[in-house]
């Protein structure tokens, strides 16, 4: 594993000196509400807005959502007194952390890191409110903000380190490095000595679990990694809190966690352990605008500013579409397969490059999950249009850049480089637009009051317990 280490003597860099587990175990253990800055106040404050927006929506929407809470509810996850959003407060705390983060990744609609090619609210989140509610007054409003912040920060900062070249070796960053994250806020609730912390790591590195192996059909695997993690995450703190001896360097060991989950030849340690509680990596996630995988978003924006908000919706005026991509992206959204090219279930489709733009191109970028109903998966114009796409490698574009060009029947073309799609701290999404996205989630679960005293219990967090907050999402 090629990194950045510290040097000997002799100049040389040796990964090997920095000590990334007791630095991240220390980090966590030592936490406290002090690290909270006002930015990271308004941040985390958007980011459970639209966790509970996602949450309550795939609740009542997704197609998954009852077969997993009939399992759940064989295997007894359905005898306790932690909530599920939107599904009620009679589950064990285990299996409302897998059903929370589970249904927060349902939709694929949840916030995203660039840099790690990951989604770290999900399992930060979901682990959070769960601790929180099991500690009831134990757990001040600071330290569950903290905690989750925490949460993200080990998350991302992981996921940076495995990059997207963990893809290639079939793991799904949110879950492998989400499990860790989940820990570490189960962990700064708890308020863990460094050992403990350490040893919880260590235990999680045995669970560490997400395989891409789901774009084969369109499984609800992916939907269930995030929730995996934060149940284990649950499963591996409460180990270590009962003495259980985890691994020891589970990050950096030549058996561990980032040698043996990404290829990535140029993992940087130092910038991994480095300014921790200072430089807040997590600041960096961005709000999804379109409920599909993000490496698509690019193309859904512009392909209908192109299209259908020109009034230019025939697809037989369209000659050709070129998507340019990551290599590695071209993998996972770009890959001419019969599932990308013509999808024929919601998954499949969120992770095709081709139906994504095609239907944007024709229907606009505004339709939420409504565009993977049969009617549009079958749609002739979407298909004739995916047939004339073709998905490019370009070397040049990084993370979640792209580049759109659709040559026209009569000699005409629009072409725009995307480095940078709608939510990313370079192209912002607006708090205008964060608050609309949860009232298009919200309302039709819970109705227009109740959506507006949530939005209004969160930006007020400060005044209220989680207990309160939690008795307004069921």
């Amino acid at each position: 594993m090629a990194s950045n280490g510290t040097a000997s003597q002799n100049g040389v860099v040796d990964a090997a000196e920095i000590p990334v587990t007791s630095i991240l175990a220390r980090f966590v253990a030592n936490a406290s509400p002090r690290l909270l800055t006002d930015k990271i106040r308004e941040r985390l404050k958007e980011y459970l807005v639209d966790f509970i927006a996602v949450t309550l929506a795939a609740s009542h929407s997704s197609d998954s959502t009852v077969p997993i809470c009939n399992a759940v509810k064989a295997l007894g996850g359905q005898a306790g007194s932690s909530t599920v959003l939107g599904l009620g407060k009679s589950f064990t705390p285990q299996y409302a952390g897998l059903l929370n983060a589970a249904l927060g990744h349902s939709l694929d609609f949840d916030d995203t890191y660039a840099k790690g090619t990951l989604h770290a609210g999900v399992t930060a989140i979901a682990a959070g409110l769960t601790q929180a509610e099991l500690l009831g007054a134990e757990a001040d409003i600071d330290r569950f903000l903290v905690a989750v912040a925490v949460g993200y920060e080990v998350t991302c900062r992981l996921g940076k380190e495995l990059g997207n070249e963990a893809y290639a070796r079939g793991f799904h960053n949110t879950s492998t490095a989400g499990i860790f994250g989940a820990v570490a806020t189960i962990a700064v609730l708890k308020r863990f000595a460094v050992g403990t912390v350490e040893n919880a790591f260590g235990l999680a590195g045995s669970k560490a679990a997400g395989s891409m192996q789901y774009l084969e059909n369109g499984s609800w695997n992916k939907r269930l990694h995030p929730g995996f993690a934060v149940h284990d995450a649950f499963v591996c703190t409460a180990l270590a809190e009962a003495g259980v001896i985890g691994a020891a360097k589970i990050f950096e060991g030549s058996f561990g966690f980032l040698h043996g989950y990404s290829p990535k030849a140029d993992q940087d340690l130092l910038y991994l352990t480095g300014d921790l509680g200072q430089r807040w990596e997590f600041l960096e996630t961005s709000l999804k605008p379109f409920p599909a995988c993000r490496m698509t978003h690019g193309f859904i924006e512009h392909a209908a500013k192109f299209g259908y908000d020109k009034g230019r919706v025939a697809a037989d005026d369209v000659k050709a579409i070129t998507l340019s991509l990551s290599p590695n992206n071209v993998s996972v959204v770009g890959a001419a397969t019969k599932n990308k090219i013509h999808p024929e279930n919601m998954v499949d489709a969120q992770f095709s490059a081709y139906f994504t733009t095609a239907n944007s191109f024709l229907y606009g970028s505004d339709n939420g999950v409504r565009c993977y109903e049969q009617d549009r998966l079958q749609d002739a114009g979407i298909q004739n249009l995916c047939d004339k796409t073709a998905c490019v490698a370009d070397e040049s574009l990084r993370q979640f850049g792209s580049r759109l060009r659709i040559d026209y029947e009569d000699g005409t073309f629009d072409e725009v480089d995307v480095p940078y799609p709608l939510g990313e701290s370079q192209h912002p999404f607006t708090r205008d637009q964060v608050d609309a996205k949860f009232f298009s989630l919200v309302q039709p679960v819970l109705g227009k009051p109740r959506a507006a005293a949530i939005l209004e219990a969160v930006n007020e967090i400060e005044k209220h317990s989680i207990t309160d907050l939690l008795q307004l999402l069921y």
